[in-house]
């Protein structure tokens, strides 16, 4: 039985270190994510995405799915933007609210605040983002994404 203990605590404290560099790992994909856009490298930022993914935003048509989703959101809000004469200034991860790892799977989520200028003045949204991610061969990558902005308060 001792050993049996002893065999536990070896397993259990030889995994905390695996599950922080994880949680490290999926949070640098989180702020890469972020920090890319905020630079303008949306090539750098779309790389973070897995082949296959499924995105829901507030921007027209709402959701998208399947390969390619995370270039189609991209190209779909830009065009978004600029029909309404905006132009994407910067995001920001302000916390995290929620974290869980799963063998190869996470999920994250993290309020932020995402600021366009309209007609060269800024509008800032505050919401959450919500990321499940698959860890694979080239590391974590996003396979979904949600932004729900926060309900303004009455």
């Amino acid at each position: 039985m001792r050993t049996r203990v002893m065999l536990f605590v070896v397993a259990l404290l030889s995994n905390g270190p695996i599950i922080a560099s994880d949680k490290a790992d999926v949070l640098a994909v989180v702020h890469h994510w972020v920090d890319s856009f905020n630079k303008g490298d949306s090539a750098s930022a779309l790389a973070n995405c897995a082949d296959e993914s499924a995105i829901i935003d507030d921007a027209p048509p709402y959701e998208w799915h399947g390969a390619g989703a995370c270039k189609a959101w991209y190209s779909d809000l830009s065009a978004f933007l600029k029909k309404n004469d905006a132009v994407f200034d910067h995001s920001t991860v302000d916390k995290v609210r929620n974290f869980e790892i799963t063998g190869d799977h996470a999920y994250a989520v993290v309020s932020a605040t995402f600021t366009t200028k309209v007609k060269d003045a800024p509008q800032t949204e505050k919401g959450i983002w919500t990321f499940a991610m698959k860890k694979g061969g080239q590391g974590w990558r996003i396979t979904g994404w949600t932004w729900t902005p926060a309900v303004p308060s009455k």
